[in-house]
């Protein structure tokens, strides 16, 4: 049996501070909260990413250290996942500080841990953290579907190079929300 893991990624209000983004997230809203309601209801992992740093510069990338500029501190009220995306007391949460979700956390081991060989990613940005982590799921061998209506960026040429290396060089898939339903249903019959 195929094992899924539903995997959304930084929906935090620092990642939409302009209005083109903001306008995304109603949409963005209904998009995830159909796939996570699908995934407790089918007993699928959900796991949460969020960006988060330290002020003392330690867990800051390169581009942060050169022009001295944070964000992302625990506490801040921009870190946090919406209250708007669904919650569920069974699911996990990974801190991280770069935009692939494997790189200096313990994702990898927790879905070997889970017996997971396919990732359900939503998220922002499909440009940077979720299509990061999509590259880096293949090359640790995860299939991914990328969840197109539940995923967004706001830079089209950069997220359509980031789908033709998912789907063209990887071999990956980007679906709908009801195509992932589907091909799920059928899988967990």
């Amino acid at each position: 049996m195929i094992r899924y893991a539903l995997v959304v990624i930084d929906m935090q209000p620092f990642f939409f501070r302009n209005e083109t983004r903001k306008a995304a997230l109603s949409n963005l809203f209904e998009k995830n909260n159909e796939l996570l309601q699908f995934a407790h209801d089918n007993k699928i992992p959900i796991i949460k990413v969020k960006t988060v740093h330290n002020p003392d510069k330690s867990t800051w990338n390169l581009v942060m250290k050169k022009y001295d500029k944070g964000g992302l501190y625990e506490g801040d009220t921009n870190v946090e996942f919406y209250e708007e995306i669904l919650k569920f007391p069974e699911e996990e949460t990974i801190i991280k500080t770069r935009q692939s979700t494997f790189i200096r956390t313990n994702f990898e081991e927790l879905l070997n841990s889970l017996n997971i060989e396919t990732l359900i990613l939503t998220g922002v940005f499909i440009h940077g953290c979720v299509g990061r982590t999509a590259v880096d799921a293949y090359e640790r061998d995860f299939h991914v579907i990328l969840a197109k209506e539940a995923s967004f960026s706001d830079i089209p040429l950069q997220e359509q190079a980031m789908i033709d290396v998912i789907t063209g060089e990887q071999e990956q898939q980007v679906l709908t929300n009801n195509e992932i339903i589907n091909v799920l249903s059928k899988e967990l019959l």
